[in-house]
């Protein structure tokens, strides 16, 4: 068995990973050895590897134009089997912790505010009076989109069946999670079921057996973006969510990234960003 796949197997049984991070690993690998094809080397040999040779990987991702934080997933994935190679195999192999992650820039976390979301809310509530059923399921994912965490390939999925007080989904990395529902979104949708003539399992349908696909609801959003005259997205909305959550004076950030199913607190951390406008408040409460 190629050593590769041996350290697949270690992760996944010994670390027990999912599947899907051990799928990401995978590809991964299989990026770094298609560059080591290039220089005549292999993973199967990893007493050969350079750390020359993982730098000018590192560059080569760089020139490729992929982001930072994606370049660093893929250093992590070889730091790991470095590590095993070197703690696990006993090999002479270079020191992973000689290969330094990418610096990452700040990211700056976009959301709505007050004003943008009463916008986007008055347009949507607009398709009340329309015939048409598809506007009026573009209104409740709105409003899906406005009341919870989902992000957009996990509400596009979504079941009738599935449905009751909350809502179990399948979420990021195959993970079960539940979706509290409050009391008007679930008539919300009670409503639109009523008006639906087409039989589907799914709440947000496009056809008959399917579900909307993800560029559907990217070009809904584009059409209302033209409409409201600021960018709209639904990823945003997640944003947006965490960000007002966080804002709430009984809230707590542990809570927050619970409800958000974060296994890291840093990654809630992003959300605590405020705009301009806040700050300003802030000052002019300071001020004499």
């Amino acid at each position: 068995m190629k050593m590769r796949e041996t350290f697949l197997k270690y992760i996944q049984y010994t670390k027990w990973y999912s599947v899907n991070t051990v799928a990401k690993y995978r590809k991964d690998l299989k990026k770094f050895e298609q560059y080591l094809l290039i220089i005549w080397k292999t993973l199967e040999n990893p007493e050969e590897i350079k750390l020359v040779d993982v730098i000018e990987f590192i560059a080569y991702l760089g020139k490729i134009w992929l982001v930072p934080w994606s370049c660093n997933a893929i250093i992590g994935t070889i730091r790991s089997y470095l590590r095993y190679c070197r703690e696990i195999l006993e090999l002479n192999v270079i020191d992973q912790k000689r290969i330094h992650f990418c610096k990452e820039p700040e990211r700056n976390m976009e959301f709505f505010n007050r004003e943008e979301k009463n916008l986007i809310i008055n347009a949507v509530n607009s398709w009340i009076g329309k015939k048409s059923i598809t506007q009026l399921r573009n209104r409740l994912l709105t409003y899906m989109l406005l009341n919870t965490w989902l992000r957009c390939h996990e509400i596009a999925k979504i079941k009738v069946e599935e449905i009751w007080e909350n809502l179990q989904v399948i979420g990021k990395w195959g993970k079960r999670r539940t979706v509290f529902l409050k009391k008007e979104l679930l008539d919300m949708i009670n409503e639109y079921l009523s008006k639906r003539k087409r039989k589907s399992e799914y709440l947000f349908d496009s056809t008959k057996e399917w579900h909307m696909r993800e560029w559907s609801i990217r070009n809904m959003y584009l059409n209302l973006t033209k409409k409201v005259g600021f960018r709209v997205h639904a990823h945003k909305f997640r944003h947006t969510f965490a960000t007002d959550l966080l804002n709430l004076p009984w809230s707590n950030i542990f809570n927050v990234a619970k409800l958000l199913w974060h296994s890291r607190i840093t990654t809630t951390q992003i959300y605590l960003g405020v705009n301009d406008t806040e700050l300003k408040d802030l000052q002019f409460r300071l001020s004499l």
